[in-house]
């Protein structure tokens, strides 16, 4: 059988026609999936790294299509939907498509054909971004959280179409790319290395100090190790545009760019580390501080971070001359960073003592904070801490005053601040007797009597106190205005008189204006009314003394008197005390009502009232009898009886009066004793009492 060529030709031709319909469909499907994939990846809002790593599940799949024939010239179509938006546009080019590249390239079940393909797409790219701008986005990304090495960014390099010769725009490009190895192959062709820089003025250490984490390190140890020490002193000191040498640049970035989280600053920090390093090739300990501007746009929390920053960098330097050096000067900038406002005029030692932050205010008090500064109101560090609540404002001025006792903060400086007042007058004192007299329900003085039993030091009378032992002038103690004249204010002002601490000149101004306001508004504390009372009453006690004494058996009236004179003294002691608060109202009533009842006992005697009861049945029977005789007055025999009997009964009656006589001697004795006691109790109403209020 012969087989006509031709014919299986054109057979074959159609079959070609044939499979070429129907891949195609499949070859559009995996171009369109290639597309999405990538789409969706580079509009993702937030990625999670700066650039995607080798083992990004897009860059598998797209790996994956790539091998399975999706066309390359899918990456130019998508580069070109793109162009309108920048943002995404940037990422695609300068984050994307280098670590795909570096991705296809190094991957063993591509054909080399399709890498080709893949890596001339790409350049294609990279080339029409380049020829537009070169914006030098993610020049600082970081090596050992993206995973690229230095032969990464060899291919990056080489897909950026870099075809300047210039040396210089090579090594510059080197740096912004984290190109470790090209910018020694560079820097050793340089022979110019501190006259190269950039637009902004900014020479090659300057770039490097922008690097992240560990590329500065490595990078300064290339420069180190490569160029001259001449060289290298002269990038040191040399500055830019803005007037930052190398070293501020590295320093304001650390500080305001990095995360402050954590207070404490590890040994190898990088920053540290290479802030270190220019320390010891000459850079001066002046960089060290910032200018006022930089520091009052600061947070209060960037500022702590800089003090301790400044403080682990003394720390750090080995060179004995170099770390004295370094700690001197971070003992001047330190407090100048503290006692500089920030943008609102908002001190750091204020805001501590706002934010109740006892542990900051103490590390900054100790770090030199000043406690003179005035806020916009003219309010200084006292005034502040007059202005909280509760215990808070003891506490916080025992902290003053302790450092001034360990000479840390100068007697003058806390005169000067005791004494100052703010904008509306007030001084530290004034303003804590102002807010003390409008603390809770506000509840001025009148003709009233004022039931505060018990003396109470709180803790605004053990601040004022404070403050009037320290030099506070007791003429503040007097708030002029009506309005602050509340029973706070009083209560206060006696307080302070009776306080042990307050200097003996407060207390007697203390005094004085306290009976100052009894006199004006006739008010007065129940203890001293109640004091009042008792003279008055001891007054009308020794009338009506001097006329019962008249009334009483001359016999009895020592032992009377004697009675009544204890009584009498116990019942006011009790009354004072109970008035005092030293005993409560629960348990005088009873040591006053047992005091009576002892005293009415002793009054009588047992043997009186013995002696009534006795008398009281006597005339019963009296009465008793003379009915019966009435009765039977012929009845002679009983009369004489009865007679008899009465005769027997007053002859005793005279026998009971004569027990109970007391001899002279006796009665002398009781009246001396009686009037002992009674000028001892005129002398108690008289002499005002050292418990009054």
């Amino acid at each position: 059988m012969v087989i006509d060529s031709s014919v299986l030709v054109s057979n074959a031709n159609k079959l070609d026609k044939c499979i070429n319909k129907n891949e195609k469909p499949e070859q559009d499907k995996k171009d369109k999936q290639l597309y999405n994939i990538i789409e969706r990846k580079v509009k993702k809002e937030k990625h999670k790294h700066e650039k995607p790593r080798s083992r990004d599940g897009t860059l598998k799949e797209c790996k994956r299509l790539l091998k399975e024939g999706a066309s390359p010239e899918v990456l130019i179509k998508l580069e070109a939907s793109l162009r309108e938006q920048e943002k995404y546009y940037r990422y695609y080019i300068q984050c994307f498509l280098p670590v795909l590249g570096e991705v296809i390239e190094r991957s063993k079940r591509i054909s080399n054909e399709t890498k080709n393909q893949v890596i001339s797409e790409i350049t294609k790219s990279c080339l029409s971004r380049y020829n537009e701008q070169d914006s030098g986005y993610g020049s600082d990304f970081e090596d050992e959280i993206n995973g690229i090495s230095d032969s990464d960014s060899d291919f990056k390099d080489e897909i950026n179409g870099i075809s300047d010769s210039d040396n210089d725009v090579q090594l510059l490009n080197a740096i912004q790319n984290g190109n470790n190895r090209k910018f020694r192959k560079y820097l050793k062709d340089c022979t110019n290395v501190s006259g190269i820089t950039d637009e902004k003025g900014n020479n090659i250490l300057h770039l490097i100090a922008s690097l992240k984490k560990k590329q500065k390190c490595k990078f300064l140890g290339t420069l180190i190790k490569t160029i001259t020490k001449e060289d290298l002193a002269q990038l040191v000191d040399s500055e830019n545009q803005e007037g930052k040498t190398p070293f501020q640049v590295a320093l304001i970035n650390k500080i305001i760019k990095g995360k402050h989280n954590s207070q404490t600053i590890q040994d190898n920090d990088n920053t540290l580390k290479f802030l270190t390093k220019l320390l010891e090739y000459g850079a001066s300990s002046d960089n060290l501080g910032l200018s006022t501007k930089e520091l009052q746009y600061l947070k209060e929390e960037q500022k702590t971070y800089y003090c301790d920053f400044l403080e682990k960098l003394a720390k750090s330097v080995k060179t004995p001359e170099l770390k004295s050096e370094i700690r001197t000067k971070t003992k001047e900038i330190i407090p100048h960073t503290i006692n500089t406002p920030d943008s609102n005029d908002n001190y750091q030692l204020h805001l501590a003592i706002k934010d109740k932050n006892e542990k900051s205010f103490k590390e900054l008090l100790q770090k030199g904070a000043d406690i003179n500064l005035k806020d916009a109101n003219g309010n200084n560090a006292l005034h502040h801490i007059a202005l909280l609540r509760g215990k808070q404002k003891v506490t916080y001025l025992k902290l003053i005053l302790a450092l001034v006792k360990e000479r840390k903060i100068s007697e003058d400086k806390l005169d000067e601040a005791i004494k100052a007042a703010n904008r509306q007058g007030n001084t530290p004192l004034e303003l804590a007797l102002k807010k003390k007299a409008e603390k809770k329900s506000i509840e001025y003085l009148s003709q009233e009597t004022i039931f505060d039993l018990a003396t109470n030091y709180d803790n605004t009378t053990k601040f004022c106190s404070a403050l009037l032992q320290n030099g506070a002038n007791p003429d503040s103690l007097w708030l002029e205005d009506p309005e602050f004249h509340t029973k706070k204010y009083y209560l206060t002002l006696r307080d302070l008189k009776d306080c042990s601490s307050t200097p003996q000149k407060a207390q007697e101004k203390a005094k004085e204006l306290k009976e100052k306001l009894e006199e004006k508004y006739h008010c007065g504390t129940a203890s001293k009314k109640c004091q009042s009372g008792i003279k008055k009453l001891g007054s009308g006690v020794k009338k009506g003394a001097s006329a019962v004494w008249k009334c009483i058996d001359p016999g009895r009236r020592a032992s009377v008197l004697l009675a009544i004179t204890v009584a009498t003294t116990i019942i006011t002691m009790v009354t004072l005390s109970c008035f005092q608060g030293q005993i409560a109202i629960g348990a005088a009533l009873p040591i006053i009502a047992i005091t009576g009842v002892v005293c009415l006992i002793f009054t009588l005697g047992l043997s009186g009232i013995r002696k009534s009861v006795k008398e009281l049945t006597t005339d019963k029977q009296s009465r008793k009898d003379d009915h019966l005789a009435a009765k039977q007055p012929e009845n002679i025999t009983e009369q004489q009886n009865l007679a008899n009997n009465s005769a027997e009964q007053e002859v005793q009656r005279s026998s009971n009066q004569s027990e109970h006589t007391e001899s002279p001697a006796t009665k002398m004795n009781d009246i001396s004793i009686s009037r002992q006691f009674t000028n001892k109790l005129y002398e108690l109403i008289n002499k005002p009492s050292s418990l009054a209020l």
